[in-house]
């Protein structure tokens, strides 16, 4: 599956949120591999928690971020994220690109730790950042929260 990015052809993805359409598409190869069908699964319906999260939380954890960053962190806590990093290390510093870069780490950062999956070779982030993120999620969702 190619994404539909309008500057040019597309880039492979294994799957796609529709927002809007309340819609996820999965490549279907995914079921071969249990273990990236659920990191690639959760990631996705992140991406609807990331819609109902509301600016505050999400300027929270952009900020969590931008801290990381001045700190030199390196890795990621998924491939889509790292992705993303690494452009922004590239000085690709628009608004948009930074924006998607923390969705996508928001979203990889919720797989790693809702997943159920032990390890992961797109887990390059540091321990001392891990504990940082896992510790703001947990105070995130530690309560429940109206949909």
């Amino acid at each position: 599956m190619l994404s539909a990015d309008p500057r040019e052809r597309g880039t492979p993805v294994h799957a796609a949120s529709f927002l809007r359409k309340r819609e996820i598409v999965l490549e279907s190869q995914l079921l071969a591999k249990k273990s990236d069908l659920r990191l690639i699964l959760v990631h996705e319906i992140f991406h609807f928690v990331w819609l109902r999260l509301g600016n505050p939380k999400r300027r929270e954890f952009r900020a969590l971020l931008e801290q990381e960053l001045k700190a030199g962190a390196r890795g990621e806590m998924g491939e889509s994220a790292g992705v993303h990093k690494l452009a922004l290390r590239r000085n690709v510093t628009s608004d948009r690109a930074r924006l998607e870069y923390v969705c996508e780490s928001f979203c990889d950062s919720g797989a790693w730790l809702y997943a159920g999956i032990k390890t992961s070779s797109s887990w390059t982030l540091r321990t001392r950042w891990q504990r940082r993120r896992k510790r703001w999620f947990e105070e995130v969702f530690a309560a429940p929260r109206r949909c």
